[in-house]
């Protein structure tokens, strides 16, 4: 009953333009000092105009709160059919590009891969600034059915600003087994967001009484410096 329900929310929610289930891999670093601007230069030279089979990339310098490295890359498209489409790039192009990009890492992170099971439409690309949730849920179904339903209440207030929702499958932070993304531009109107989004009292009074047991475990931001291929 909780998988078909499931199905059910995330058909509605998902609006990606992805025609089989979204996923994602994410792999966390960190940049030598003063190195940022070289490296996004090389990602510049290795991704921009390449085809991709679906989907895209991002890299990411990581801003607030529990980060895990100076800088992420996050790949993303349909489960089976994402990465580079196959007559982009030769292995050995590959090589160098991993090669070249290996001089401006100090460190190797964590990495994880999950789905993306729900979003309000927005392109992260467009907003650029991100605060992320990662968040152990006991009862996914409950969850999904709050997210969801908050996500449509308030909607006036989010405006232009996005909202996503999935899960870690193969490795995560933490116990963490889900993660939900707000997206705006910047730090000011995230803050402006959120105390627009309070004067819905009742909506996320039923929000916290009805999601289940939730424990969020860390809270942090991002911004978006490069993208690559399409998200939407």
């Amino acid at each position: 009953m909780k998988k078909s329900i499931l199905i059910l929310l995330f058909s509605f929610s998902v609006t990606l333009s992805f025609s089989q289930e979204p996923t994602f891999t994410v792999r966390y670093f960190d940049v030598m000092p003063g190195a940022e601007q070289a490296l996004a230069d090389l990602y510049d030279s290795y991704f921009e105009g390449v085809e991709f089979k679906s989907g895209g990339l991002y890299l990411e310098r990581m801003d607030r709160g529990d980060v895990l490295g100076t800088h992420r890359i996050v790949f993303f498209g349909e489960l089976g059919n994402w990465g580079i489409a196959d007559d982009q790039k030769t292995r050995q192009d590959w090589q160098l590009f991993w090669e070249a990009r290996n001089k401006f890492i100090e460190k190797r992170g964590p990495s994880y891969s999950g789905r993306i099971l729900a979003s309000n439409g927005k392109n992260p690309a467009d907003l650029r600034y991100f605060q992320m949730f990662d968040i152990e849920v006991s009862d996914p179904a409950k969850f999904a059915a709050a997210h969801n339903k908050i996500v449509e209440q308030i909607k006036d207030a989010t405006g232009d600003n996005a909202v996503m929702f999935g899960t870690y499958d193969v490795g995560s932070p933490g116990s963490a087994t889900h993660w939900i993304a707000t997206g705006t531009t910047n730090v000011g109107p995230m803050m402006r967001w959120y105390m627009n989004s309070e004067k819905y009292e009742k909506e996320w009074a039923d929000y916290y009484k009805n999601r289940g047991e939730v424990k969020t475990l860390s809270k942090y931001s991002l911004r978006i410096l490069r993208d690559y291929g399409s998200f939407n």
